[in-house]
Formats: structure tokens, sequence, C-alpha cells
């Protein structure tokens, strides 16, 4: 019976629909890498849980955490371990090492049915000394040997790597410029120029990847990286054009009615019809992650029969109140990255939509406009997107108009923000 679960990744029973998607991102990646996108807190590293821990047939699965990588010695380090992590292509290994030299002789000497937390740990250490040695070309070796393996099996290699933006980031805050603009050449080369056709790489991460390496381009030619010349190189749309967009959505309706109540039935609380609909009403768009913290703190609180009343006093009181601030500082902490000029229009025009509902673009722009006394439209329309990534703000192109996606972020916002003083 699936439970209630804030802030951990849910697993197993615990997971909640989003098959079909997984459905279509198992097709997509038999031909495409994919990047998962969608603001924090939609259900991203839990989707590659899901993959990991039910792999599709024909896939080794690989699933690795970037959160905390600060290099690429470090990152490939960690993928190795993982791969090693697969009893199935840890014993094919030992078949492949004399084409593996990056992975030592003692390493494939340790290779067995079996590897404890102890000979993992060892290995790394084992394996960081060898990787930072040819790091890129050895790197590539390996990896068109794993892809060789693979292929041998009919199979193919599916690495799922979470929070990768977040590496991007460490580098270029850690001011390691050379390592960002050798890893940047590497993963595209791999990419792009190996033709590997049976390794795959689905990306994905709570930081939204067009903010973090908006940037970097420009950085590396500000250090002496780069030249002017391969900025378009170095971009964006360059480096990761084989990856294909899959962007995650809401619950429908329906399947967030039927969350909530079997949310409620696994806690033995009783619900009447109405509830689930007044959830939704005060919430907004269907967030797992905001509906499991309603039902967590309906289930400290309610204290008896649950009525409409309670169910909005506990979202009044509590969700939006100090019991649950601290699970909403992190948005107002990500606008501190958007640079002090962004962040300051950025705050203004979330309290501005916060109160209006609805504002069109132009009404935004000259908001921007007397909040940062920037005229550029393009860094109008960067913040913008960024704030559609992070802060579950939507476009509505029809109407040429932007409103909060999310009804409970809102009103936390305003909540504990004092109101601007750019419109009356």
């Amino acid at each position: 019976m699936i439970k209630e679960i804030v802030g951990s990744i849910p697993r197993d029973e615990n997971f909640y629909d989003r098959e079909d998607l997984i459905k279509d991102m198992w097709n997509i990646a038999d031909e495409h890498d994919i990047f998962l996108i969608g603001p924090r807190r939609f259900g991203k590293s839990g989707i590659l849980c899901r993959m990991y821990d039910k792999p599709e047939k024909g896939f080794k699965v690989i699933f690795m955490d970037c959160e905390k990588l600060e290099d690429p010695y470090e990152f490939f380090t960690e993928l190795l371990v993982e791969v090693l992590k697969n009893k199935t292509l840890r014993l094919k290994i030992k078949d492949y090492a004399n084409s593996i030299s990056l992975i030592p002789t003692k390493i494939i000497d340790k290779v067995k049915d079996h590897i404890s937390e102890i000979e993992l740990s060892e290995i790394k250490v084992v394996l960081r000394e060898s990787i930072e040695k040819h790091w890129k070309e050895e790197s590539i070796r390996c990896i068109k040997e794993l892809n060789k393996l693979a292929f041998d099996c009919n199979e193919k290699i599916l690495f799922l790597l979470d929070e990768f933006p977040s590496l991007l980031k460490h580098m270029i805050d850690d001011g390691k410029y050379h390592e960002t603009k050798l890893f940047l050449e590497w993963f595209r080369a791999l990419r792009l120029d190996l033709n590997l056709t049976n390794t795959r790489f689905i990306i994905a991460g709570s930081r939204n990847i067009y903010t973090v390496y908006r940037n970097i381009p420009d950085l590396l030619l500000e250090k002496g990286e780069i030249k002017k010349s391969q900025l378009t190189y170095f971009s964006l749309s360059q480096v990761f054009n084989d990856f294909r967009n899959i962007s995650i959505e809401p619950f429908e309706m329906g399947t967030a009615k039927e969350f909530i109540k079997e949310l409620f039935a696994s806690n033995q609380i009783i619900v009447k019809e109405d509830i689930p609909e007044k959830i939704l009403n005060l919430m907004g768009s269907p967030v797992p992650y905001f509906i499991q913290l309603l039902i967590s703190e309906t289930k400290r609180a309610h204290g008896g029969n649950l009525t409409l009343e309670k169910i909005e006093k506990i979202y009044n009181e509590r969700i939006l109140g100090p019991t649950c601030r601290y699970y909403f500082e992190y948005y107002e902490d990500r606008l501190k990255e958007y640079g002090s000029i962004n962040e300051n229009g950025a705050k203004v025009i979330i309290t501005e939509l916060s109160k209006a509902g609805k504002l069109t673009k132009s009404e935004l722009f000259d908001i921007f406009i007397l909040a940062t006394k920037s005229e550029d439209s393009s860094k109008f329309d960067d913040l913008m997107n960024d704030l559609e990534m992070d802060f579950y703000i939507k476009f509505d192109a029809g109407n040429n108009n932007y409103s909060f996606l999310s009804k409970i972020l809102s009103d936390w916002w305003l909540r504990w923000h004092l109101p601007s003083r750019i419109r009356r």
C-alpha cells in the first residue's frame, strides 16, 4: 500500500502513476539521449529510479547521482564504480580486460560474483589514480569498449545521470574552467563522434540545465579557454543537440484524486468524496510532492472527522505557516543563483504575478524594467524561462500571459513576502 513520503524518492509500491511517461522514455532511449525536464519536486529522480529498479528488456541501466561530484575525474570514477556494481556487466568486463586499460589489472582481479562496499571504496581510490593521468583519451576508449560489450550482448547500456547540471555548476563555481572545457568536449565527442549505437544517456536534475549552462561559453571565452570562433561549438544547443526533451507534467485531476484517496487509506483515514476536490482546489495543479506534504500534515493535525473546514485550516495555518516553511525555502534560495539584478527582478515579478493571478508578457516586461533598470528583452526572456523551470510559472501562448502553475507556491510566496512597490 502506498505511503506518504515527503522529501524521499518514492520507490517500489510508493511510486505512483507515470507509467505512460516511462514507457515513452524507454521507446525514445532506444534511439536517442534524453533531457528529463521539469521543476523541482515534480518527480524526476523518482522516474529515474523507477527505470533503474525496473529496467526494460534489452537495457543494462546504470544510475548515478552527480549532486556532489566536482570534476571530470570524480565523474568518470563514479561512473565506472556504478558499472562495476552491475553484476552482469562486472563479470563480462573480465572478457574485455585487455581492451579497457583504464581499469587496472588489480581491479579486474577483484571482479567476482559479489563486491562488498569496502571493496568498492578501495576500487574507487585505485580508479581515481588511474583516471587522472589520461582521463579524456582513456575514458573514451573505455566507453567504446563498454559499448562493444553491450553490442555483443544485443543490449544497450543506459546511463541515468541525476543532478548532472550540479556537476557543471560545481566546476564553474570552483574556477575549474579548463576541466569544464575538457569535460564538455569529451561528453560531446562521446555521443556525437563515436557512433555509440548501444550507449544512451538520460540527464535530469533539480537545477535547470539552461540556467546553469547559459553563461558557461562566455566564461570559458573570458578565461581564455576557448576562442570567440568556438562560442557556437560550446553553446548548449551544440553540446547537447542530440538530446530529446521530455517534460514532466503534474498529475491528471482524476489520477490526483485517486492518489489522495490511497494516501488517506494507507493512514486509515476515511474521507468523503468532497475532500480530494477541496485539496486540489486549495493547491491548484496537482504536484505529487505538495499533495504528499498536505496529506502528511493532515494526518498529524486532523484529530477526528476530517471536514472541509479542517482541510482549509491545515492548509492556511500549517502548510503556508511556519510549520512547513522549510519545505518551500529552497525555491527562494534558488533565486540567489540568478545574480543580484535578476534575483531582485524575479522577486518583484513573482510578487506581482502572485497578487494579480495573470499578467501579460508586456506587463511583466514593464515590471522587469522598473525592478532591474534594464530594457534588455533577451535578459527578460532568459529570466522568465528560468522562472518557468524553477518557480512553477507557466506561459499561455494563446493569451500571451503568464500565471502560476502551482497555487500553493503562489499562496506561500504572498504569505511570507511584503508587497512590492512597483505596482499598486
